[in-house]
């Protein structure tokens, strides 16, 4: 027998009624939970991220190896080691087949060492407004590559042609045998050279067709040795002398 429909209607609407209240109490719950996640991340923060202990060491300079080689190579390629009239005749520099990798002993900067050359009776500032021999984004990085000095340094695989000593071999002479020279005889011994020499960490425009430089050298006697700053540009592949900037002898 056929149920009323009145019946049938009411099984309809029970039935109805039942779905809106789980769909409601499905909704409340997730109220529920997320005033508990809320609650449960304000009561209790994450700790915060630990604080990277910063170190001094040597940064990376702000040229790339192949920039500053580049300009190593092209400079000793335009220098001599023979400091005769002979041997300079179409030398540009005097630069010893032996090459300290840095200068032995560095320039104190504010928190580390530096072997960039130094204003000394010159400035940058002094070139670009006087001599008009820099722009202001040259001296500005320039001064930047003074303060990151500390990563300059030669190494032997760029340069197969000459022989590089490691500054720490220096050290660990004089450690051994005192500041009176004496290192520096074993130094001359062991290569087989009557001097050294030394570049500090170029100092290369923003384009990087000028560079400020510094060539040192000394006889390892103690009493002997010279050194120019020397401000070069770039001009048909040689580096021209544009202005000596200072200059040391002993």
């Amino acid at each position: 027998m056929k149920r009323p429909f009145w019946k049938q209607g009411g099984r309809f609407l029970y039935a109805l009624s039942t779905v809106n209240n789980t769909a409601r109490l499905l909704v409340i719950t997730l109220l529920y939970a997320v005033f508990a996640a809320v609650y449960l991340r304000v009561a209790f923060p994450e700790p915060p991220e630990p604080k990277i202990e910063r170190r001094w060491a040597a940064p990376r300079l702000l040229v790339s190896d192949s920039v500053l080689y580049g300009f190593v190579q092209e400079l000793l390629a335009q220098s001599s080691s023979d400091p005769s009239p002979k041997g300079m005749v179409h030398a540009d520099f005097y630069i010893s087949q032996v090459l300290f990798e840095h200068a032995p002993i560095p320039s104190p900067g504010k928190h580390v060492f530096q072997y960039a050359v130094q204003e000394d009776n010159w400035s940058l500032k002094e070139l670009c407004n006087r001599y008009h021999l820099l722009a202001p984004i040259d001296t500005a990085f320039m001064r930047q590559q003074m303060t990151y000095s500390t990563g300059f340094g030669l190494e032997q695989r760029f340069l197969p042609n000459y022989k590089i000593i490691p500054v720490d071999t220096v050290w660990a002479l004089v450690s051994r045998l005192g500041h009176n020279l004496n290192h520096m005889q074993v130094l001359r011994g062991r290569y087989n050279t009557t001097s050294f020499s030394w570049l500090s960490s170029p100092l290369f425009s923003h384009d990087k067709q000028k560079v400020i430089v510094e060539i040192n050298e000394t006889c390892g006697g103690g009493l002997c040795g010279s050194g120019q700053t020397w401000l070069l540009q770039r001009r048909q592949g040689r580096w021209h002398k544009v202005r000596l900037l200072s200059e040391w002898i002993s």
